[in-house]
């Protein structure tokens, strides 16, 4: 069974469950800035695809990963790569690279502070 899920009622249910970073030191998994990219995201998957988006928080916090960077993100999941673009490359030039590195890998939403990139690939 699917119901609509606001904006309000997904970022709600992020932090109802402990989910959500905040500026108290809450320690979620995501900022309230990438709750709105991801859900963004997720109804713009809807729109072009015409398939509803099953609404589990905890799915999503086991599927999806916030970082700061592309930099910090690929040094997370391959050190070699990480390395071979960063000791060749101006920090700017290796963060285009590495994100276009991650893009042809996974799923990335990119947002202002940072991006999501789905961790199953």
């Amino acid at each position: 069974m699917y119901s609509n899920t606001s904006r309000n009622d997904f970022i709600d249910n992020f932090v109802s469950m402990g989910r959500m970073k905040t500026s108290e030191g809450g320690e979620g998994n995501f900022t309230v800035e990438a709750l709105h990219a991801l859900f963004d995201y997720f109804e713009q998957w809807e729109d072009e695809t015409g398939e509803a988006v099953e609404f589990d928080v905890i799915a999503l916090c086991c599927q999806f990963a916030e970082y700061e960077s592309a930099m910090d993100a690929v040094y997370e999941i391959n050190a070699d790569v990480y390395r071979d673009v960063t000791e060749n490359n101006d920090s700017e030039t290796a963060e285009e690279n590495l994100l276009d590195w991650l893009h042809d890998q996974t799923i990335v939403v990119e947002f202002p502070g940072g991006i999501i990139i789905d961790s199953e690939f």
